[in-house]
């Protein structure tokens, strides 16, 4: 136990303590591909027979999702294509696991205008896409994990690349069906910035945990997500207010709701057998996309699982607003 707790601290030490304010680069890391965490929440850590969530938590990755392949597809708002792939392998059980994985955004052909108007004068394509190379090993009740990754960006003509890494730690009790996981994500530095102007990395550092219960057939799920950037509450435009001389109040966010932001829940149901339902719940997105008397159920996922001994089919949907809704769907192959 004593090594668990000296491995946290030296994690939080490295992060909890960053710089915030200001904006970041390469945040679509920070975007969930894999279908069962979306329908869980969009923020699991600890599911250690889902191949895909190895892009989350290295720490994860064992022999049970040895020889497995998972591709993630999202079709997401704006005709963004957001995709994964994850295949991992070992090479000897008592030598841990390795895997590699692809995430990849391609946001389309955007419209290109003159500074000085909107008339549109031609199309431009962005993207960002991420290789990674990670590597796990369990000792007793302690797996330890570590990704290394190469990072690209392009916007037009401009590129950006960066050489980063995520490190996890993950704790099995040996009695009770409870898993706990901290994972240090995005750490590293740039080696080319767009505008020979070095930008920060979005880094986050997560807290997730789950538990299955003993008489009924549901594990829940709960997660602490970006707690090396403590303040993140940003004000909805929609709870703003007016008096009559028409000045406007923003929304005030407490202390307490703030940190409620950073907390995402979800339970899946008979998460042993073939079929599994599942439902999950983002308190920031709720907040953050939510409409003044109007019920846009943002915040909200469900999804499913059908597993075989060959092949598992995974979906989930979430929604930011009634017009900006989309569905994930993933497909692993126990090969």
């Amino acid at each position: 136990m004593r090594y668990i707790i000296i491995t946290i601290l030296v994690f939080l030490s490295q992060n909890l303590f960053s710089q915030t304010g200001g904006e970041t680069v390469y945040a679509f890391l920070n975007a969930p591909t894999s279908a069962k965490q979306i329908a869980l929440g969009g923020v699991t850590l600890t599911s250690r027979d889902d191949v895909s969530q190895l892009l989350w938590n290295p720490s994860s990755v064992n022999s049970k999702v040895d020889g497995d392949l998972s591709v993630n597809f999202v079709n997401y708002i704006a005709d963004i294509n957001v995709g994964s792939l994850v295949y991992a392998k070992s090479i000897k059980p008592e030598y841990g696991t390795a895997f590699l994985g692809i995430q990849y955004f391609g946001y389309g052909d955007l419209e290109r205008t003159e500074a000085s108007g909107p008339e549109v004068i031609g199309t431009f394509s962005a993207r960002d896409i991420s290789f990674n190379l990670g590597y796990g090993y369990t000792y007793k009740q302690v797996a330890f994990g570590a990704t290394i990754k190469y990072v690209s960006s392009k916007l037009d003509t401009y590129t950006s690349s960066a050489i980063l890494y995520d490190l996890g730690v993950t704790y099995l009790h040996p009695d009770l069906p409870f898993v706990a996981s901290l994972v240090v994500r995005n750490s590293g530095e740039q080696l080319t910035q767009y505008l020979d102007r070095e930008e920060k990395v979005s880094k986050n550092v997560i807290l997730a945990a789950e538990y299955r219960l003993e008489h009924v057939p549901i594990k829940i799920y709960g997660a602490i997500d970006d707690l090396s950037n403590w303040d993140i509450s940003e004000p909805n435009p929609s709870k703003d207010k007016t008096d009559l001389n028409d000045n406007v109040t923003s929304e005030k966010i407490s202390d307490i709701s703030n940190a409620l932001r950073h907390v995402s829940l979800g339970a899946e149901l008979w998460p042993e057998k073939k079929l599994n339902l599942r439902i999950g719940y983002n308190h920031r997105r709720s907040q953050e996309f939510q409409l003044n008397e109007v019920r846009t159920a943002a915040g909200l996922s469900y999804g499913f699982g059908i597993n075989t001994k060959y092949i598992k089919f995974d979906y989930a949907f979430a929604k930011f607003q009634e017009g900006a809704k989309y569905s994930t769907f993933g497909l692993t192959l126990h090969l």
